[in-house]
């Protein structure tokens, strides 16, 4: 979210205008819908679907051309099927569906500047100075997972200066390769990822700690199939000398979590939680850091602020179309009589990834592929459990997040490592691929026949 290298604020006065003043409008989106969440305010509901109107209008502007497209498409067929029906409900519940994440996305961006202020992140990379070079992958791979799911792509910035100091060209591929590995395994559990939080605004009777616990046990599937594949002779004592380095996340990462947890406890989504705990979280770090650590990190997440736009945009797009897909009486017929006859249970979510992912592999966001087929599933008596159609969603953007070139935390790790993203797409990446394809539809089906016994 936010990559200073894909969401560039172009060179141009009215450019750069643009951005600062997007980012000063998402400030008043993230204040009126935090204040929304609180109070319930009816006028406070308006002003932030009206400043997000407005941010996304900005956005549009600044984006990625090929976003440009994509979000004038998606929005097409949403508006076309809306009109078809009669039912221009069906765009503003999507907009509705879509303020949230004026909320979500700044408070993310926020806990990532406040890392980045952060005296840990010194003393992580400071950690790492003594491993082999077999321990500086783990490291990285490990570290991407664990600080990736705080940070997003974000961690990558954090590990890279350190890790590939000095380092070859072919090095800095297999760093980069597992960088992408490792915030692929973030993406399937994490609650501060868009994937996780995106997929189970569509299946809303999933609450946050089952998708995570869910999660969880997918992140170690392909955590430990990256270790097989990519760094083979680690012994189990290197494997846990490199673990050890980053111990100074350990107690951040538990408060930040609790913090979400005690609010979904509470009754608000999850969502929700991260939206509201994390400005709480941050804003009490920072003032016990230091006079100057607020400020920075203020400054810090306006920069942020400016180069969002291709997430919302995309967001906001696969949010309207699979909502106006999901009103239209045809598709709820087909889910309910039709397709259920034709495949559903096991072969369904086997069926139901593989698709997403080739999808991904062809360069279509895991977020539209996810946005028309989630809503389908979750519709239909197709014997499959909520979670699992959520996490199945999750699984597959997940792993596309790790081995399509197409994806942020592949580009991402291309650019922060300094290599090609072709170089990425390996041999060894394809068959990991495959592997956890495999292993993990195994492990939803025997989460998913548990659950429907």
């Amino acid at each position: 979210m936010g990559h200073a290298e894909l969401n560039p604020v172009r060179p141009g006065h009215w450019r750069g205008l643009a951005a600062t003043a997007s980012a000063a409008v998402l400030v008043g989106v993230w204040v009126a819908e935090l204040g929304h969440l609180l109070t319930r305010s009816p006028v406070l509901a308006v002003v932030s679907a009206a400043g997000l109107v407005v941010f996304l209008a900005l956005a549009l502007l600044r984006a990625s051309a090929h976003i440009r497209l994509l979000f004038m498409a998606v929005c097409g067929v949403a508006g076309g099927l809306a009109l078809w029906q009669g039912h221009a409900q069906a765009l503003r519940q999507g907009l509705q569906q879509v303020q949230i994440f004026g909320a979500f996305l700044p408070s993310v961006l926020l806990l990532r500047a406040t890392v980045q202020a952060s005296p840990r992140s010194r003393r992580l990379q400071q950690g790492m100075r003594a491993l082999t070079p077999a321990q500086a992958l783990h490291w990285t791979l490990v570290g991407s997972a664990g600080l990736g799911s705080v940070l997003n792509v974000g961690a990558m910035a954090v590990l890279a200066p350190v890790v590939a100091r000095g380092a070859d060209e072919a090095t800095r591929a297999e760093l980069a390769g597992c960088a992408a590995k490792g915030v692929g395994a973030a993406v399937m559990w994490s609650p501060f990822f868009v994937a996780l939080a995106f997929t189970s605004q569509l299946v809303p009777q999933v609450a946050l700690w089952q998708g995570m616990v869910v999660g969880a046990g997918l992140a170690l599937l392909s955590l430990a199939l990256a270790q097989m594949l990519f760094m083979p002779g680690l012994t189990a004592r290197e494997a846990a000398r490199s673990v050890r380095a980053l111990a100074p996340l350990a107690g951040p990462m538990a408060v930040v979590l609790g913090g979400v947890l005690l609010l979904v406890a509470f009754g608000f989504t999850g969502l929700q939680a991260v939206a509201l705990s994390l400005p709480l979280v941050c804003g009490a770090y920072l003032l016990l850091t230091g006079a100057g650590a607020a400020p920075a990190a203020a400054r810090t997440t306006f920069g942020h602020f400016k180069r969002l736009a291709d997430e919302l945009l995309i967001i906001a797009g696969a949010l309207m179309m699979g909502v106006a897909v999901a009103a239209v009486p045809q598709v709820r017929q087909w889910a309910q009589e039709l397709l259920p006859t034709l495949v559903s249970g096991a072969p369904l979510l086997v069926l139901l990834v593989a698709v997403l992912v080739a999808l991904g592999q062809a360069g279509l966001h895991p977020m539209i592929g996810v946005s028309l087929a989630v809503p389908i599933v979750a519709a239909g008596p197709f014997g499959i459990a909520p979670v699992v159609i959520v996490m199945a969603g999750v699984f597959a953007w997940g792993l596309s997040a790790s081995v399509a070139i197409w994806t942020l935390p592949v580009a991402v790790a291309a650019t922060t490592f300094e290599v090609q993203a072709a170089r990425l797409l390996t041999r060894r990446s394809i068959v990991f691929g495959l592997l956890l394809w495999a292993a993990g539809c195994g492990y939803l089906v025997l989460i998913n026949a548990w659950l429907m016994r």
